[in-house]
């Protein structure tokens, strides 16, 4: 009986053992999951504080001050962290604050292509009913202190890694209450609140900033071999198929008014692979369908383009036309950006009426939450950075014609570029690329001229990480 009692003991300790090796191994994964995953922790943004979960489940963390009504915002009610993918998806993050004005305050942090961030804040708002509903839901108090990781199975939800924020009378956050899942089922419903009532506007928005985020995590555009670098084309007067293209190019520049958006779609399938469309603000051609709704407002001639006349951009009609109609059915089409013509209309006609209307218009199309690429247009990002705000208020990059090359239109023949031309350019393009634009060059060589050109143009490129297209006509066929 006492032998049996002995192997009934001995077998409870290496019971109890085995099973505290498996409980110390759960926890030692754990912690390295989290110290490997730090990184991308980080980048994701969702699983920001890991190390301050990973203390309050030790017990590490001390409890804080007692909630005081005074200190709160007066400004935000509530803020979250809203996911713009799901778990496994690489994507990022955007902090969202609901006001008290009825608004909704989003943070996009952006980087640029020199690395450097910056943040953009974005409002949309809220209807009335959809405030109620978040405001009805929210205690403050109660989120203040509550336990949002309480391991009562019966009173808790899986939620991932989440936040909600408590604001200060100076907009700082008073209290950051989440962490790793599980979550009390309080916090889950305070923050299914907010979520369950963001407009539509605010989503659509975030899925062009995914793939803008996504693009720039990603963006190397000379990682490897030739095989693999990026290859950029414009095809103002492609009239093919955009799919037939996608084994070829990486990023397009087409005229979307002129294509389907189901065309677009099977072009764009990946992140990594854009579409840019032409949009003409700064003069009219009477090939477009409505021409003659706003030729009236023709400022003068469009020189060496036969059917083409600048327009006035301060007037306010041509102004809600490109941002509140001809952009949206774009945007609304699958491209990830603008390719903006004709910002030149500045330098031909340099008042500050001019100045100011192209401001509006290149703001509006910047505010819509895509990539803004400007083609030419020195003379009016040049002063509108002396004058007005920062480039990153109207683009995201430039698009520059004839660096290397130029066109005789009296000859109807492509050359190379003088050499003051080509300092000039290559002084504007730089200015921007040291800052953080993205750079592209279209050039202009005739098919059956010498390579050393096309070299040039190539080098020049992969040494300032540029794109380039290199066509054999005007037409960008």
């Amino acid at each position: 009986m006492k032998k049996d009692n002995g192997e009934k003991k001995s077998a409870w300790k290496e019971l109890r053992s085995l099973l505290l090796a498996i409980a110390g191994s759960f926890v030692v994964f754990a912690l390295i999951f989290c110290i490997i995953a730090r990184d991308d922790i980080k980048q994701l943004h969702t699983f920001d504080g890991v190390a301050e979960t990973i203390n309050n489940a030790l017990g590490g963390a001390a409890s804080g001050p007692a909630f005081s009504g005074s200190l709160v915002s007066d400004t935000y009610l509530v803020g979250t962290d809203y996911f713009t993918g799901d778990f496994l998806e690489k994507a990022p993050s955007v902090i969202v604050k609901v006001r008290y004005d009825g608004k909704l305050e989003a943070e996009f942090d952006y980087t640029l292509s020199n690395g450097e961030r910056f943040t953009d804040v974005v409002l949309f708002e809220l209807s009335d009913e959809a405030f109620r509903d978040i405001e009805k839901e929210i205690d403050l108090k109660r989120l203040y202190n509550l336990d949002p990781e309480e391991g009562d199975p019966q009173t808790t939800c899986d939620g991932g890694t989440s936040w909600l924020f408590i604001y200060d009378k100076n907009g700082d956050v008073y209290k950051r209450c989440g962490g790793f899942c599980p979550h009390n089922e309080d916090f889950c419903r305070m923050q299914r609140a907010v979520y369950q009532n963001l407009p539509e506007e605010f989503i659509k928005y975030c899925e062009r900033y995914k793939k803008l985020w996504q693009r720039v995590d990603e963006y190397r555009p000379y990682a490897g071999s030739e095989k693999y670098w990026t290859k950029y084309g414009v095809f103002l007067d492609y009239d093919g198929n955009l799919e037939d293209l996608s084994d070829d190019y990486d990023i397009i520049v087409i005229d979307a008014q002129y294509h389907s958006a189901e065309e677009i779609r099977a072009f764009n399938y990946r992140y990594d692979q854009f579409v840019y469309s032409y949009i003409n603000v700064g003069s009219i051609e009477d090939f477009r369908d409505y021409y003659y709704d706003y030729s009236h407002l023709a400022l003068g001639d469009y020189e060496n383009w036969d059917g083409e006349k600048w327009i006035d951009v301060s007037d306010e009609r041509w102004q809600n036309f490109i941002l509140n109609q001809l952009a949206p059915e774009l945007l609304d089409k699958g491209i990830d950006g603008f390719f903006v013509d004709n910002c030149d209309v500045y330098y031909n006609y340099p008042t500050e009426d001019i100045l100011e209307g192209l401001a509006v218009i290149m703001e509006g199309l910047k505010d819509m939450g895509c990539e803004v690429i400007i083609n030419g247009g020195d003379a009016f990002l040049d002063a509108y950075t002396d004058n007005i705000g920062h480039w990153t208020d109207v683009i995201t990059g430039i698009n520059q014609e004839c660096v290397f090359t130029s066109i005789d239109w009296e000859k109807g023949k492509l050359t190379a570029a003088t050499e003051e031309d080509r300092t000039y350019f290559t002084d504007y393009i730089e200015k921007y690329g040291d800052m953080g634009a993205y750079i592209f060059l279209t050039e202009y060589v005739e098919d059956t001229d010498s390579t050393a050109i096309r070299e040039e143009i190539k080098n020049y490129c992969i040494a300032k990480d540029y794109l380039y297209y290199i066509s054999g006509s005007v037409g960008l066929k």
